[in-house]
């Protein structure tokens, strides 16, 4: 872990609660150290600090636009972060190879599947990155789900939940199966959407009084 991440997490386990309500549910699931995929959904620019916050015991590394690292203070943040580039839409797989590499070296990975953030808190469809770094590597995955009402503001009420750390069937690095990606991929999008508050349920529509008058008639 280098000295900046530690002493820029250190800073920031004061301001993140300073700033926002948050709550932690399933801390107990969080793995002892490195090694480990997180796969989350993305609300917000804050997620890898709020993800990255509850396990402080290894560095995690995540994937940030390739358009941050030019806006000067914010890519000298996250190139310091030991955050990796992606170029989103040139379909250059070289970032999820860091990030396998790096998680062969003790690191935690930190990947929103959805590639973009949700504007309304809804579950976008999973791209296959995320699957094919857990399949291809063969490491525990922690399922991650954040939630929080409309647009994150100052003191907005976060809620982080964990679920178990899981296993998922390993694929040829090299020639990586599309039924086993499929796969992966399903369940990733299963075991975070479990972690996620259900949408609320459609109340039935109230029949007005002259309809019922006329059921009575009938």
């Amino acid at each position: 872990m280098s000295a900046f991440y530690k002493i820029a997490f250190g800073v920031l386990s004061v301001l993140m609660p300073a700033a926002f309500k948050i709550k932690k549910e399933g801390t107990e699931n969080l793995p002892q150290g490195g090694g480990c995929l997180y796969v989350s959904n993305h609300r917000s620019n804050a997620d890898p600090i709020l993800i990255g916050l509850q396990n402080r015991k290894a560095q995690f590394c995540f994937l940030a636009k390739q358009e941050l690292f030019s806006k000067g203070l914010v890519g000298w943040v996250l190139r310091k972060l030991g955050a990796v580039a992606v170029d989103r839409g040139t379909g250059d797989l070289s970032p999820l190879d860091e990030l396998r590499s790096r998680l062969e070296n003790g690191e935690n990975a930190l990947i929103f599947p959805e590639g973009t953030r949700s504007k309304d808190g809804s579950l976008g469809r999973f791209k296959t990155g995320a699957a094919l770094i857990a399949a291809q590597s063969g490491v525990p995955v922690v399922p991650v789900g954040i939630s929080f009402e409309g647009k994150l503001h100052f003191r907005s009420r976060i809620t982080v939940r964990f679920g178990e750390p899981f296993q998922v069937p390993q694929t040829d690095p090299d020639n990586p199966a599309p039924a086993v990606l499929k796969q992966v991929r399903q369940e990733m999008t299963q075991r975070v959407s479990a972690l996620l508050p259900a949408p609320p349920t459609a109340l039935p529509m109230q029949k007005d009084a002259s309809d019922q008058k006329g059921e009575l008639k009938s």
